[in-house]
């Protein structure tokens, strides 16, 4: 039996689509065993063997040597919540394929296990941030996955305004139109490039004003109706950046961590009785990536 703890991850962060994240201090706790645990909670559903074999079958194919790998059976508990934006399935196959590697016999290498993640999650932010910790930058070259990692920002946490609703990452990539405008895509690069190096010189004051219009936001909206009401409220509070965490529900502000319970505050008492509740958390940001429990 092998156990890992594994953070949630928020990713885009605005404009890096499918190549920024962040490891947040909210975890799930994968059990993986070759039976299956008798009467175990399975909140995530019946895909749970399906996904660990998917894994399985790329751990195998990425390290042959091995011989046929045994299938795990996972078992979660933990804090991150389903299809909300925050990389809970993530925080699976990290696990997933952090075990195979062990069962293959291979040395620690959390380079190999990241290329087995991100082909079963078929994006690398996620897996990026959930195996690494702290703020993540990942993206596929020469058919490898390449990442790069800086400390997770010291003075700041994330606000989450969480809905009661699920946003399915499958739906939320239905509605993106197949190409982008030239101003779409400068903008996209511009502001990414001045994030990153905001992020690496730990300067929060520089990351104002660049989380706003995000090309995919804009479609993303009609699925995540409560996006630029949180930006609002959260900006006016006193946040210097919201953006949608992932494909959404979940809705995140960077916040100074010294204004984190006003603005959560605020946001609570301008979101309180809707129809569809919205819960506001505080979580930090965290450069804890994926650990083995059982060893």
């Amino acid at each position: 039996m092998l156990r890992y703890r594994v953070p949630a991850s928020t990713t885009n962060l605005g404009h890096g689509f499918d190549c920024l994240g962040m490891a947040l201090g909210l975890y799930n706790e994968v059990t993986l065993d070759t039976r299956a645990a008798p009467g175990a909670p399975d909140e995530h559903g019946p895909g749970l063997l399906a996904l660990s074999e998917r894994v399985r079958a790329l751990a195998g194919a990425r390290w042959p040597s091995a011989g046929a790998l045994p299938l795990l059976h996972p078992t979660v508990r933990g804090e991150v919540p389903i299809a909300r934006g925050m990389g809970s399935s993530a925080t699976i196959i990290v696990a997933l394929a952090l075990a195979y590697q062990v069962l293959a016999g291979v040395a620690r290498d959390p380079d190999s296990a990241l290329g087995v993640a991100a082909a079963a999650e078929g994006h690398p932010d996620n897996v990026a941030a959930a195996c690494l910790g702290g703020f993540t930058l990942a993206g596929e070259v020469d058919g490898t996955t390449r990442t790069a990692r800086f400390a997770a920002p010291r003075g700041l946490c994330a606000v989450l305004a969480i809905p009661s609703f699920e946003v399915k990452t499958s739906e939320a990539r239905r509605i993106l139109p197949p190409d982008l405008t030239r101003s779409d895509a400068v903008r996209a690069l511009q502001r990414t490039a001045l994030i990153v190096a905001a992020f690496a010189r730990s300067d929060a004051q520089a990351l104002r004003g660049l989380f706003a219009d995000a090309w995919h936001e804009r479609f993303r909206a009609r699925l995540n109706p409560d996006l630029e009401e949180v930006r609002r409220l959260a900006e006016a509070s006193g946040a210097v950046g919201t953006h949608l965490s992932g494909s959404g529900s979940t809705i995140l502000s960077i916040v100074p961590t010294a204004l984190a319970e006003l603005v959560a505050a605020r946001l609570r008492s301008a979101l309180s009785g809707r129809e569809r509740p919205i819960e506001v958390r505080i979580a930090t940001f965290s450069d804890q990536g994926a650990e083995r429990l059982d060893a």
